[in-house]
């Protein structure tokens, strides 16, 4: 592959931000230069392959020793994003809560554990990251994450992913401001994990699957949802072979 000369146009923006000093937003220039056109992902090859990069060493040592502030950081990308009206957010998009496996292969690696994947059926070696995602009709991208760390059962101040789930609703909704009217979520956000309470708290909407099992409410009684389902007239829709009740 023929070397890098210069930094990608899009990572001009990184001027602007005050999370960075001078010295850490040439670093991050090179880096996101890298994961868009170099071939190998590696420090040392980025090092190769993209001439501005001032050597492994720095650029190592930025990745792993600088201090700079990762959320601050995120917020400041995002608020790029609002400039632009094909990636500005707006109430009548989604925000999705999800968490992902990525699988890895040394010990060292923050966060690596063993882990359920339902992607692949086993238990794999990686980290567990939570993530909200938003989506509109005319865009999608990540909005922040948390890493999940495992702990020993007899450690009961360290964060499950339920808190971590909730923590990142606060952040978007406090700190960030993303104005999109609903959440989505899986049904295992939904177990006994205190996120839709957390959601409505601030006047927010949230679609997830429940359990059968699950107690709701429903005109002043407590009742199973299954049961509730049996009581509520619908109209069937079938979407990809599967049908709705609606």
């Amino acid at each position: 592959m023929m070397p890098i000369t210069d930094f990608l146009s899009c990572t001009r923006v990184f001027d602007e931000f005050e999370s960075l000093s001078p010295a850490q937003r040439h670093h991050a220039k090179t880096y996101a230069t890298r994961l868009v056109a170099a071939s190998n992902k590696t420090v040392a090859g980025i090092a190769r392959e993209v001439l501005p990069a001032q050597g492994k060493r720095a650029l190592n040592k930025f990745l792993t020793q600088y201090d700079w502030d990762e959320q601050e950081f995120n917020h400041e990308c995002l608020e790029e994003l609002q400039k632009h009206g094909e990636t500005r957010w707006s109430q009548d998009g989604y925000i999705i809560l999800d968490d992902t496996i990525t699988e890895k292969a040394g010990d060292e690696v923050p966060g690596v554990g063993r882990f359920y994947d339902h992607a692949e059926g086993d238990t794999v070696w990686g980290q567990d990251l939570i993530y909200a995602f938003y989506a509109d009709d005319k865009t999608a991208y990540p909005l922040t994450f948390r890493l999940y760390e495992q702990q020993d059962d007899e450690d009961d101040d360290h964060d499950t992913k339920y808190d971590l789930a909730r923590e990142i609703v606060t952040e978007l909704e406090e700190e960030v401001g993303v104005p999109a009217d609903t959440y989505l979520f899986d049904s295992w956000f939904a177990h006994d994990s205190g996120l839709p309470k957390h959601i409505e708290s601030y006047d927010k909407d949230w679609i997830g699957p429940l359990r059968s099992n699950r107690q709701v409410t429903y005109g002043g009684e407590e009742i199973r949802a299954d049961a509730l389902a049996e009581r509520i007239d619908t109209d069937e829709r079938d979407v990809d072979d599967d049908t709705y009740h609606i």
